[in-house]
């Protein structure tokens, strides 16, 4: 993360309003729903996630999403219900909605794993 003096002012306003760490990851993801793509996620959290696009695609704030996450050394994590939040060029932020709750336990594990790794 950018220091406080090198962020933007946008940048500090969205870490601001976000609730959960978020962590940097690197790993793939499939979006079906409202839009259907795929793309990897670059942060990540507890309550959403940062998604490049694998192409450009037209998304809005707003759609609600299902997304697979494909971390590696773990089986893909399945959240049933997403919302697009924010988007820019070829990147865009969903909150998650729902996911059952043994996906949300296997989440927890990989964000506790990045929380030691950090």
């Amino acid at each position: 993360m950018r220091s406080l003096a090198t962020q933007s002012k946008r940048e500090r306003e969205k870490a601001d309003l976000r609730q959960q760490t978020r962590y940097r990851v690197e790993f793939p993801i499939s979006c079906t729903g409202d839009c259907v793509t795929t793309g990897t996620v670059y942060n990540l959290g507890l309550g959403g996630c940062k998604i490049m696009g694998a192409a450009h695609v037209a998304v809005d704030i707003g759609a609600i999403l299902k997304l697979e996450l494909h971390p590696p050394k773990f089986a893909p994590i399945h959240v049933h219900a997403a919302t697009i939040r924010w988007t820019m060029e070829d990147d865009f932020g969903v909150d998650f909605l729902g996911m059952q709750e043994s996906e949300r336990d296997r989440l927890v594990q990989l964000i506790e794993q990045l929380a030691e790794e950090s």
